[in-house]
């Protein structure tokens, strides 16, 4: 990380202190008052910094500037404010980091401050914390530095997510939960348009062509949803398996007895056979119908005398059955597994059953073993498919730079992954399982009001009726002092300058 420079600008300290800020309302201390009316942003953002996680990721950041003044953990809490808020263009992060919560938080005055002022000595002409052309220049900074290093632009945006930013998601939940998903997606951009940096043509299934990029992930299954912890980029013409599997290697968060879910189209004899052997690591995956080791599991369960056929633990319409040793087919493949034999009722097929396989290099697993294994990889590829849906826009750019399309991706998957991580606190315990947009549904239907009050060096988010409460009971001098603020908080706000989703202008407090 780039080291501060020490620049102070006319910024105060705060500390969330509800019982300080109710003791100080009850004096007529009151500084600031205004509504929380982005709940679900601030959050999980407050969850971010108290946990130390935006810090950590900050101090890591490849920033290559010299002395610089505004704070990485400032650009990057602005960035992951845009991603919740919809805001993907870089312009649109500076005024979406607008929450007095957030920025008391992260230890400055929660003021709009007027043209001069701000986190720069040059000062900005925006309300907003910062210049919105400081990520602009910080990103294209970054480029230079990767281009310099021989590496592609914004590869060191990839490594800083594969060495920092995944690792210390995965502290917060406990460490390796033991089962792992790898699978690749595609990012496309206009096909008519060359000028997208490092992408490529190919064709589709359909043979239609296509222009983007291609994303590997490595993420670890929670008890819902997941994380993900490493990344893989290349051009959409690469296939799958050159993307996905250095996610897999010896850098990989991977640890004996875990279990990774393989996609059918990453298969790979040879990656399950070093994972199993040399790593301990149980590969479950399924095997397309194409291949030998799939007729072989399916004669085998056919052919089988007196075989029992088991009702499938999900699904009351098929039946399965657990197969042995159906790997010697496969050239590549040099550990033994075992496949679990799905079937269902279809007319149309001639022995009147359709048939489907499911293969473990764990030899100890039963067939609804295997299926429950395989089952749950289903349900994360819905969750994460989201992520390219009206939920997080993931594939949405405002740039043809790839410095810029690559920072817009890890700050949505950081917020994706915030969502996910903040999910399994106990905080955040309502949230679990929920979507962004059925979070913010869900606070939009909550009765409650909440207020963000400023008093002195404390700040504290206190529902509207406790507040209410206090300030009823005020008398004499302190009342007078409560008023005379709050109408001094009045005089200064500007309506027709407001910024930011919630709507909230913050007069200065000095």
């Amino acid at each position: 990380m780039a080291p501060e420079t020490g620049f102070t600008s006319p910024l105060r300290l705060y500390s969330e202190n509800p019982v300080a800020v109710l003791e100080r309302l009850r004096d007529g201390c009151l500084d600031y008052l205004g509504e929380a009316n982005d709940r679900v942003t601030d959050l999980h953002l407050l969850a971010a910094i108290k946990s130390g996680l935006l810090d950590a990721c900050a101090d890591s950041f490849p920033d290559p500037r010299d002395a610089p003044q505004i704070p990485m953990r400032v650009l990057l809490a602005a960035a992951i404010a845009g991603a919740f808020a919809g805001e993907y263009a870089l312009s649109q992060a500076a005024p979406a980091l607008h929450s007095p919560a957030v920025l008391a938080e992260l230890g400055y005055n929660v003021a709009w401050l007027t043209p001069g002022q701000g986190l720069s000595q040059w000062g900005t002409e925006e309300e907003a914390l910062f210049h919105s052309s400081t990520l602009f220049k910080l990103l294209l900074q970054v480029d230079a530095a990767d281009r310099a290093a021989g590496r592609s632009p914004g590869a060191s945006l990839i490594e800083w997510w594969n060495d920092h930013v995944g690792p210390a998601f995965l502290r917060l939940v406990g460490g390796s939960p033991g089962a792992w998903i790898v699978d690749c997606t595609k990012l496309l951009v206009n096909l008519e348009n060359p000028r997208y940096e490092g992408s490529s043509t190919a064709t589709d299934e359909d043979g239609k062509p296509l222009r983007g990029y291609k994303l590997g992930l490595l993420s670890c299954l929670l008890s819902e949803g997941r994380l993900i912890v490493r990344l893989g980029w290349d051009g959409v013409r690469e296939s799958d398996h050159t993307v996905a599997r250095p996610l897999m290697g010896a850098a990989s968060p991977l640890e004996k007895g875990d279990t990774l879910l393989h996609d059918r189209g990453l298969l790979d004899g040879e990656t399950i056979s070093t994972l199993k052997r040399d790593l301990g690591v149980d590969v479950v995956f399924g095997i397309k119908k194409s291949m030998l080791a799939s007729r072989l599991a399916v004669a085998q369960a056919v052919l089988r005398p007196r075989c029992h056929w088991k009702p499938h633990p999900e699904r009351p319409d098929q039946e399965i059955l657990l197969v042995r040793n159906i790997g010697e087919p496969w050239e590549a493949l040099t550990v033994p597994i075992n496949g679990c034999v799905v079937r269902e009722a279809d007319a149309r097929q001639p022995d009147g059953y359709r048939y489907y396989v499911f293969g473990s290099t764990n030899l100890q697993r039963t067939a609804a073993g295997i299926v429950r294994d395989y089952g749950s990889r289903t349900e994360c590829e819905e969750d994460h498919r989201q992520t390219k849906g009206r939920d997080w826009e993931m594939d949405e750019f405002t740039s043809t730079k790839l410095v810029e399309i690559v920072f817009h991706v890890v700050v949505v998957l950081f917020a994706y992954n915030l969502c996910q991580w903040y999910g399994q606190t106990e905080s955040g315990e309502p949230f679990a399982g929920k979507t962004k947009r059925a979070r913010q549904r869900a606070v939009k239907r909550e009765r409650t009001a909440w207020l963000v009050v400023i008093s002195g060096p404390y700040y504290a988010v206190l529902d509207d009726l406790t507040v209410a409460e206090v300030l009823l009971e005020v008398e004499g001098e302190a009342r007078d002092a409560l008023r005379a603020s709050i109408q001094r908080q009045q005089s200064d706000r500007r309506p027709s300058k407001q910024v930011g989703s919630s709507g909230v202008l913050v007069p200065g407090l000095g």
